[in-house]
């Protein structure tokens, strides 16, 4: 094969080659092209990823609203200003005014920062936390969706300046201040207590005596050995009380074992669980017939993974990709010597009561396991509970048990997280790296997080001398969490004071006793002496005092083994239909002095149930990821559920295809908002024909949401004579 010479021309390339190389042309153009398109998917991906939803919904709305503070100082210049409170004049306060003349100013809160950024900043800090007096927390909260990548300083060769500009120095200054400010005005400390064992059995005790829960278990039993719901003859108040309890039960065991925070729990969907119901079916028959677990029986379990587990992405931005595949994922296993805390058997319980006793199915992959409750009872699968809500049901809880304190949405995390590293049974404590794991801290990071959930409370505790003055010392700083008390031998003086005590009881008792037996002796004798008078009852004449026996025996054995308190709900309690001996389930160790009756049987009212399954969704809709509609698109979601109907929200049936039986006799609940949907959804397909800009000009209302909507709708109609309105 001859060389070519640096002169010569080229070889000629074979055939097959050159058409190998027009194919490779061709296919490299449509890659330059969509070079626009993988950028945007690059934007679109950070945005989704970079940080947990909750947080980007956070920060998102801290820099809208930022832009639109500032935007309003440019686009009505002659508006009245707040008046903000009289400083004192100073010399150095002029030195930034000329700043906020500067024309870039308007433009400080845009995606690329400029000159005017860190001033802008801080001066939106200032006004939240010094004027409006928002928590150090939530300014904190503003300064980190503000933060850009790099230091903030002045690039001299591009003459602008770049970087982060929360990061300056009149940042740190603002937020020291409001830190210093926090501190001085704060007073005592306003976070949560923690949600103690304890507290736990006391608050089930109090679900247990507001509402039987047997009633519950004891019908889920039923329908799992065969029988129908249609037989249990529940009327809707009673399942509406129920339901209220038990979701309250699930939601707290829940969040005590698996230490969440509110917004991770409330998003937990039937997705988020892997359990295999042949298995877990047969623990929960054993759990409702009172039968101690097997072996095998308690070591089953399912698994929860916690998708919305927050500080996640730290674990992925530490490189830790193998702990990452198992990180969320928590296996859940029977716990019956904890029945408070036994997020085991609350949950198939709560799930199996949705299942067979609201839905009539089985629940979806998108159906939330603690969904919202209107009032009327009925459960919406789609949407969740709101914090609100769940703080609602902790203060009535713990006023209910008489647990005095601050207890928020992060009581149960805290309660949990402590009594597993503190005040587990001997043997049974974690180490400080299972706290961290379960908790979801970062190895390394958020330690200043732990000492605060862990170390403080407890050193706080051994350091407290506030009972230097009591007769019996607690002696908290001589052991962990004051167990020295408790294993310590009784000293003189403390023993003379129980035997004082002691003393004065009984003498006390024997004081009851004796005005007892005067009354009853007193009784007695006008009953005889009636007796004798009245010749119509001469058998009462044979009556003896002996018949009213002397009760100071019956009395005092009594003294001797105090029995528990009465609970009022029991005596009042709905039955059931005869059906043999009530369970005694789990509440035989959290409450062994309550034994319920031997049969149950329900007071039916008037108050039938609805069909199971039927639901009617809220506007605005709010999505499984916590987002939530605006209100000016609550009139197309009505004509959707109208026309289409919306799975993820329960709403398999379109509301135009609802038989009448649908929103009629038992089901008259849903007929309030079935019309009001079918006149807003009617109004535009048959009056404006679907067109939504006609529509629109029409009622402009619609921007202010459906409520507004409606009734304008309403009064177009009276005006067309198709409404005739009832005088009130």
């Amino acid at each position: 094969m001859t060389r070519l010479k640096k002169g010569s021309a080229k070889a000629k390339l074979p055939p097959d080659t050159v058409h190998k190389n027009a194919v490779r042309k061709k296919r490299s153009a449509p890659e330059k092209t969509a070079l626009a398109d993988v950028q945007r998917c690059k934007e679109h991906g950070i945005e989704t990823h970079l940080q947990a939803n909750n947080t980007r919904v956070n920060y998102a709305g801290h820099v809208r609203r930022g832009r639109e503070w500032l935007a309003s100082h440019f686009e009505n210049a002659e508006d009245p200003l707040i008046p903000m409170p009289l400083l004192p004049a100073s010399g150095e306060m002029h030195t930034d005014n000329d700043v906020y003349d500067d024309s870039a100013f308007k433009d400080a809160f845009d995606r690329i920062p400029n000159r005017c950024s860190d001033k802008a900043l801080a001066l939106y800090m200032s006004l939240k936390g010094f004027h409006e007096n928002l928590s150090k927390t939530t300014v904190e909260s503003i300064r980190s969706a503000f933060k850009k990548r790099g230091k903030w300083h002045f690039n001299e060769t591009r003459l602008r300046w770049e970087g982060n500009p929360a990061d300056s120095a009149d940042i740190f200054d603002v937020l020291s201040s409001i830190k210093h400010k926090a501190s001085a005005e704060g007073g005592d400390r306003t976070h949560s207590m923690a949600m103690t064992k304890d507290y736990m059995d006391r608050t089930l005790r109090w679900h247990q005596a507001s509402c039987p829960l047997e009633i519950a278990l004891c019908m889920i039993q039923k329908v799992m050995t065969g029988a129908q719901p249609s037989d249990m003859q529940l009327d809707l108040d009673m399942r509406t009380q129920l339901t209220h309890h038990l979701e309250q039960v699930a939601f707290a065991s829940n969040g005590w074992t698996l230490w969440t925070r509110c917004f991770e729990l409330i998003k937990l969907q039937r997705k988020d669980i892997s359990l295999d119901g042949t298995i877990l079916d047969g623990v929960l028959k054993s759990y409702l017939a009172g039968e101690t677990l097997m072996l095998h029986e308690r070591a089953s379990y399912f698994e929860i993974f916690l998708s919305n587990r927050k500080g996640w992405q730290k674990k992925v931005d530490k490189g830790k990709w193998e702990a990452d595949l198992r990180s969320n994922h928590y296996k859940i296993y029977p716990r019956p010597n904890m029945p408070a805390c036994d997020s085991f058997f609350w949950t198939l319980v709560w799930i199996k009561w949705l299942e067979v006793f609201h839905y009539a199915r089985t629940l979806q992959p998108n159906d939330f396991i603690f969904p919202a409750m209107s009032a009327n009872g009925v459960m919406h699968p789609g949407q969740p509970i709101s914090h609100d809500a769940v703080q609602k049901w902790i203060n009535e809880s713990t006023v209910g048990a008489g647990i005095l304190g601050n207890f928020s949405t992060h009581c149960f995390r805290r309660g949990g997280a402590q009594y597993s590293f503190m005040f587990a049974p001997v043997g049974q404590c974690w180490t400080l790296a299972k706290v961290r794991w379960w908790g979801g801290w970062a190895e390394g990071e958020h330690r200043d997080t732990l000492v605060r959930y862990l170390l403080d409370e407890l050193h706080t505790y051994e350091a407290d001398y506030s009972d230097a003055l009591a007769p019996i010392s607690c002696g908290a700083n001589a052991s962990l969490a004051g167990e020295y008390v408790l294993a310590k031998p009784a000293s003189t003086e403390e023993l003379r004071m129980v035997h004082e005590s002691v003393i004065t009881d009984v003498n006390s008792l024997r004081n009851e006793i004796r005005s007892v037996n005067n009354s009853l002796h007193s009784l007695t004798s006008a009953v005889v002496q009636a007796a004798s008078t009245a010749s119509t009852t001469p058998s009462l004449q044979h009556l003896d005092s002996s018949r009213f026996t002397d009760v100071s025996s019956e009395c005092a054995s009594h003294a001797q083994t105090p029995s528990a308190p009465v609970v009022g709900a029991h005596a009042a309690a709905p039955q059931l239909p005869p059906a043999g001996p009530i369970p005694p389930s789990i509440y035989t160790a959290v409450l062994p002095q309550q034994q319920p009756p031997a049969t149950l049987s329900i007071h039916l009212t008037s108050q039938r149930l609805p069909t199971p399954g039927l639901v009617i969704p809220r506007v605005p809709v709010t999505r499984s990821n916590g987002t939530c509609s605006p209100k000016n698109k609550s009139w197309k979601e009505i004509v959707e559920h109208w026309l289409v109907g919306d799975q993820d929200q329960g709403l398999t049936t379109p509301l135009k295809d609802w038989p009448k039986e649908w929103y009629q006799g038992a089901n008259r609940r849903f007929a309030s908002k079935y019309h009001q949907r079918a006149t807003i959804a009617l109004e535009f397909i048959n009056q404006y024909e679907s067109n939504e800009a006609c529509f629109l000009a029409a009622y402009p209302e619609a921007e202010l949401g459906h409520t507004q909507l409606l009734k304008a709708v309403n009064k177009a109609r009276a005006a067309r004579g198709e409404r005739i309105s009832r005088n009130k």
